[in-house]
């Protein structure tokens, strides 16, 4: 067995991982075990096993609010999506085993394709390729929440209700500023406003949570396709206009909209000519899914408020020294600037 852990060793048990994995794929003559810095969630590893490509998924160490990073929730859900159209990785183990990894860990296929979180290639720079890419991004949208719930046994995944989300959220605001002594101005405005405009309960669908560029995977060649949906950490079974909130609330149409906002928290090259507008994403939505995207300003600001909330514990694990990833560090105006655009949306951003 040849072994290179690379920056992985400081708090992964390495020979653990080989013994987990061993036993489910069976042993390797070489294997490798790197970090993955990009993204800002659940640590990332990169598995090679053999001539094999493999993911390992982990909560953050210092992460105190599990729900918010649950890979064995995410490996239900592949599970269950693993034979439907849903182009999703292959879950390959799960490992309940904290002594491991520090954590519960799960192990999928690495999906074959770039995920366009901080541009796109070049092959795709053209009028209709960019135009691939929204529609096979809205069209696996509506595929994922036209899943029947009983047939991949998914319909008690729960998922918190509109009012519980603000609040869940809103909470998580003052526990880092009693934590901080930080303020963030607009955190409570935003809050009292989603609080106040939350839409009649709609149809109820698999969600995916966290759907944007930064959480799919395209191929390499042309025309673009959708390889695979990754991140299924906060899916469940819930209001499907929360997804399309989120994927137009970070679809930019000209710079000045991801002001202050950098390409680790969205990919912002959605500004550039040929892409669609975000009418045209939800057009497209509705005419697919049949699906009304009423109290579209409401979605989009929640999606806003909710991301401002996560960056911001991210930040709070850089104050308390719990996290040396540079990335961190930069998102001290980058909540600000969310919660800003939260409020241009509430007061009528064009959709």
């Amino acid at each position: 067995m040849t072994e290179n852990v690379g920056g992985a060793s400081r708090y992964l048990d390495t020979e653990g991982v080989y013994s987990r994995v061993a036993e489910r794929l069976g042993r390797a003559e070489t294997w490798s075990l790197s970090h993955h810095d990009a993204g800002l969630g659940n640590e990332t590893l990169f598995l090679g096993w053999g001539s094999r490509r493999f993911v390992l998924r982990r909560p953050p160490l210092s992460e105190t609010t599990e729900e918010s990073h649950d890979v064995r929730r995410e490996y239900r859900v592949l599970s269950a999506l693993d034979w439907t159209d849903v182009p999703t990785p292959r879950p390959v183990l799960s490992c309940d085993d904290k002594s491991v990894a520090g954590a519960p860990f799960t192990v999928q296929q690495r999906v074959s394709g770039d995920v366009l979180r901080h541009g796109e290639p070049v092959e795709y720079a053209t009028p209709g390729y960019r135009e691939t890419v929204a529609e096979e991004l809205v069209d696996t949208l509506a595929a994922i929440h036209a899943v029947d719930l009983d047939d991949v046994e998914l319909s008690d995944l729960g998922y918190p209700d509109r009012s519980s989300r603000i609040e869940t959220w809103r909470e998580r605001f003052d526990c880092y500023r009693a934590e901080t002594d930080r303020e963030v101005p607009g955190a409570d405005a935003v809050a009292d406003w989603l609080a106040a405009n939350i839409p009649p309960s709609g149809d109820r669908t698999l969600i995916h949570g966290d759907y944007t560029l930064g959480n799919v995977a395209f191929s390499r060649s042309t025309p673009p396709e959708l390889m695979g949906v990754l991140d299924w950490e906060r899916a469940g079974a819930g209001d499907p206009l929360v997804d399309l909130g989120r994927l137009t609330a970070f679809w930019f149409e000209d710079e000045s909209e991801r002001a202050g906002l950098p390409t680790t928290v969205v990919p912002g090259f959605t500004t550039r000519e040929g892409f669609p507008s975000r009418s045209a994403l939800v057009d497209r939505y509705e005419s697919v899914t049949g699906r009304a995207f009423t109290d579209d300003r409401f979605y989009r600001a929640l999606a806003v408020y909710e991301q401002a909330a996560v960056c911001e514990g991210y930040y709070r694990r850089h104050l308390r020294g719990e996290s040396d990833r540079p990335a961190f560090a930069a998102l001290a105006d980058a909540v600000p600037a969310l919660l800003e655009r939260a409020e241009r949306i509430i007061e009528g951003e064009r959709r």
